[in-house]
């Protein structure tokens, strides 16, 4: 009678409108066919069958197949472990627990976060890709976080999603949203587990959504990963996904209530063609 028990959406309404604008963008440059089709990445042996012993081969190896998840050729991307824990560049991913930069993106021309040739915001197409050559972008990984392989896969996803916006002329680096949009790219892919059970932190001050004064974080927040991965349940049709048991307790519990959502209220102006 009160609506107490009534679906409601994990964000904030600027939150909400972000995520489903920039779901739409991704399926125009990437297909929506990847958010219909592509699996969902789990920290199993069927996606990472290799034995982790943090060697530099075993993180190499790991590199390779979430390059190859994230449909990037590894030959495009140059990996180097640091253990400076105050190394930290424009494209830098925030280790979740310890608050300095895991992973850092370098472009291709030797710049941080340079946005390479292209119009921002146009689709490519799809197969698309840069002629490489002999340049190649150069992705940096912290020592310290190599004992912890699943937020590896995380900070491996992250990095490699500047490359696909900016390594391939996608996204501009100056874009408020850049670090929002690198998350979103590597949940679009299928590593939205990594991310929800390992969130990343904003490196200071929290800024406000464009026009607004509500707060926005700089990476995807726990509700925005849950409602982002409700988006890929809701669009394949599927009210419990198997995926989601791998989930933590706390992103999972939002997610559900994120889906719920979705499923009874299709309030979402990014919605799946079944409800257009």
């Amino acid at each position: 009678m009160f609506g107490w028990f009534a679906p409601r959406s994990p964000c904030d309404p600027s939150a909400k409108k972000w995520t489903e604008d920039r779901l739409r963008w991704l399926s125009g440059h990437f297909g929506l066919h990847v958010l219909l089709e592509k699996p969902v990445i789990l920290p199993t042996s069927e996606f990472f069958p290799d034995k982790w012993d943090a060697t530099p081969a075993a993180v190499q190896k790991m590199f390779e197949r979430v390059c190859g998840y994230m449909n990037v050729p590894p030959r495009s991307v140059e990996l180097k472990i640091f253990n400076d824990t105050s190394n930290s560049g424009s494209m830098a991913a925030l280790d979740p627990l310890r608050g300095f930069a895991a992973g850092t993106w370098q472009g291709a021309d030797h710049s941080w976060g340079a946005s390479q040739t292209g119009t921002p915001g146009a689709p490519r197409a799809q197969d698309a890709r840069p002629s490489y050559g002999s340049r190649r972008s150069v992705i940096r990984l912290e020592q310290s976080t190599l004992d912890r392989p699943s937020d590896l896969v995380g900070t491996m996803a992250h990095e490699l999603a500047h490359q696909r916006l900016l390594g391939e002329g996608r996204a501009n680096s100056q874009a408020f949203d850049n670090e929002l949009l690198t998350d979103l790219t590597a949940v679009y892919h299928g590593f939205g587990v990594f991310l929800a059970n390992n969130p990343r932190k904003s490196t200071g001050r929290l800024d406000v959504w464009p026009g607004t004064q509500l707060k926005r974080p700089e990476y995807l927040s726990e509700p925005m990963l849950a409602y982002a991965l409700a988006h890929i349940a809701w669009f394949r049709d599927e009210p419990k996904p198997a995926w989601a048991k791998h989930l933590r307790w706390a992103p999972r519990a939002a997610f559900k209530e994120a889906l719920r959502y979705l499923d009874k209220t299709a309030d979402s102006t990014f919605k799946p063609v079944r409800l257009r």
